[in-house]
């Protein structure tokens, strides 16, 4: 099988995911490590992570010494491609959540690099992240929002010179076809050159739809006809497996975790239990699951200098 063909898994291990909607949910860095060598064992080949707190659990996402415990242990342990999140909010007016500037939502990857820690890649999102409301499943009513997660373009400007001069292979996260003319724009003015493009679409569960997926690799195709690209579903807040089952039938990629959904109709199984279903899809449609050095070349990144098994 040529490299093309194979598919790269990658794995949300614990986003915002609370241990009451999946038990397995990985907190400390030495449980994010440990989740993440399974699921390397079963096959993943890229793991994304966010800062938690060891204990109760709690969102913190920007976080240096958890992020750099947490890379520093998957590297050390594992060949995986681990990158965290950057997310982080300020309250605005004692009611809007607003998106802090780049800089200090990265602040915890500026760190790392300083320190030494290997980061390979690095998220930028192509625009305001959220919706007016979201539905809360555990409480069972809707939410209102108090605001998004703004990513402007002296954001971009700052992570694509950021990610440019530290070699960390941007991950472009698309939440609307309307931000992949994002990514055009950033391509035109020079600031991102990157070949292949790595974007994910993130959908919420209700938008996960066959005609949405065709829609958004439709578009890419329309505003990137002579770029190559590596492109994935990212569902939110819904089996994944489906759209990815779509993903790989038209040439794309694999995202799952129960960091983006708690599988509960499946008994809450652990990422790596995730990952061997994933794997098997993909052999079932005659696709291997790429490892982590052919995810790299697949990618256009460097393979590191050292790698354990």
């Amino acid at each position: 099988m040529s490299l093309r063909d194979k598919v790269i898994i990658e794995v949300g291990v614990n986003e915002g995911q609370p241990r009451a909607a999946n038990p397995h949910v990985p907190f400390s860095p030495k449980e994010i490590a440990k989740d993440s060598r399974a699921c390397y064992d079963a096959g993943a080949a890229v793991v994304h992570y966010h800062g938690r707190d060891p204990s109760t659990g709690a969102a913190m996402n920007s976080d240096p010494s958890l992020t750099i415990e947490s890379q520093r242990l998957i590297t050390e342990q594992t060949p995986l491609i681990a990158y965290p999140t950057y997310a982080a909010e300020v309250r605005v007016l004692g009611y809007y959540d607003i998106g802090k500037p780049a800089e200090q939502r990265y602040r915890h990857i500026v760190e790392g690099v300083r320190r030494g820690v290997r980061f390979e890649m690095g998220p930028v999102d192509l625009g305001a992240a959220d919706a007016n409301a979201r539905w809360n499943a555990e409480k069972g009513e809707w939410l209102p929002s108090t605001g998004v997660l703004m990513n402007t373009g002296n954001d971009h400007r700052w992570l694509t010179s950021f990610c440019r001069e530290h070699a960390i292979k941007m991950t472009f996260g698309a939440f609307d076809t309307a931000h992949l003319r994002n990514l055009r724009n950033l391509m035109d003015m020079g600031w991102v050159s990157d070949s292949p493009l790595v974007v994910k679409f993130f959908l919420r569960a209700k938008d996960a739809t066959p005609q949405t997926l065709f829609f958004y690799k439709d578009r890419l195709r329309e505003l990137f006809p002579e770029t190559s690209i590596c492109w994935s579903p990212l569902t939110y807040g819904g089996n994944q497996f489906p759209l990815n089952l779509q993903s790989l039938t038209l040439g794309g990629h694999v995202r799952i975790g129960i960091g983006d959904y708690h599988y509960a109709e499946w008994g809450c199984p652990a990422n790596a239990a995730l990952v061997e279903r994933a794997v098997s899809m993909a052999r079932a449609v005659g696709r291997e699951p790429a490892t982590p050095d052919e995810a790299r070349e697949i990618m256009g990144m460097q393979k590191p200098i050292a790698a354990t098994r």
